[in-house]
């Protein structure tokens, strides 16, 4: 067991509110990487027990270019009302040398959406839970269906026979936003690392709260270490078991020499914007194993 100074920064984007669900942007430490435009996009629905029930989703995507970008697909589960969306990004000529592949996928869950208008489907934003392949999409995080038109279902009165499915065209842009490398520059004196920068990693977890004396408490949290959202798992992070006086957090490594760290929160949180959860300040005081 050895003793570390070593100073980590740790941002957790694990939830959001309800609150300024028209807000489709992630928290900062996440920026702009890419963005496509819809075209041939169809919403698809199938006509079920009088009623248009949404299935799923298809478009083209097009660069600001003109370029092809890819293609974008969604799909509808009527049993846990949710909705599955893919994404293939065709790379880049470089990306594509470098990685011996002509696209790289990526799948992804819906955060929040917003109706914006009665006439159009509503805007979304997602996060990337799997991914395939390697390229222009390697840094991905979070996308968003922003200025959306058309693609509402047929008029009730269209739909006569169960089974019977419609096309819907739709349109809209894609914002692709990708993992920063960098801790951001504007980072509050309080929560600034005194250290060497080492590395970012992506937390994909949930917030514990408590309700006591009338309000929510913060009470832990509990994570999955990943190089970028729907990447490599490198371990768990959370609030240990039995803290020691060497704190209460503990860092788990899937390492084959079972790496690990421990620390606690040396500074009070801090509140960076509305979306996410508030940033800390994490100092390691030991760790085991050997990395």
């Amino acid at each position: 067991m050895s003793t570390q100074a070593i100073i980590l920064c740790v941002v957790a984007v694990l939830s959001w509110s309800a609150v300024a669900a028209h807000n489709l942007v992630p928290p900062q430490g996440f920026s702009v990487g890419f963005t496509g435009k819809v075209s041939k996009g169809t919403q698809k629905y199938v006509c079920k027990s009088g009623c248009w029930v949404k299935t799923g989703s298809s478009a083209d995507m097009y660069a600001p270019d003109g370029s092809k970008l890819g293609n974008y697909w969604s799909a509808y589960d009527q049993t846990t009302q949710s909705t599955t969306y893919s994404w293939n990004i065709i790379n880049s000529g470089g990306n594509s040398v470098e990685s011996g592949q002509s696209s790289c996928g990526l799948e992804a869950a819906q955060l929040k959406a917003y109706e914006k208008s009665q006439t159009a489907i509503p805007e979304y934003l997602a996060i990337v839970k799997k991914r395939s392949g390697s390229g222009d999409a390697d840094q991905v995080a979070f996308i968003s269906l922003t200025g959306t038109q058309g693609g509402l279902p047929p008029r009730k009165e269209l739909c006569l026979a169960t089974g019977v499915t419609a096309g819907v065209p739709f349109y809209g842009n894609f914002t692709f936003y990708t993992q920063d490398r960098q801790p951001p520059q504007n980072l509050p004196a309080s929560i600034a690392p005194k250290g060497t920068f080492v590395q970012v990693v992506f937390l994909d977890g949930n917030m514990r709260y408590k309700f006591t004396a009338g309000k929510w408490r913060y009470a832990g949290f509990f994570a999955t270490i990943l190089d970028v959202a729907g990447g490599n798992v490198l371990g768990r992070v959370g609030n240990a078991a039995k803290p020691t006086s060497y704190g209460n957090l503990l860092w788990k490594f899937n390492d084959p020499n079972g790496f690990w760290l421990q620390g606690f929160q040396c500074a009070q949180p801090y509140q960076m914007d509305t979306e996410g959860c508030p940033w800390r300040l994490m100092k390691i005081t030991t760790s085991g194993g050997s990395q």
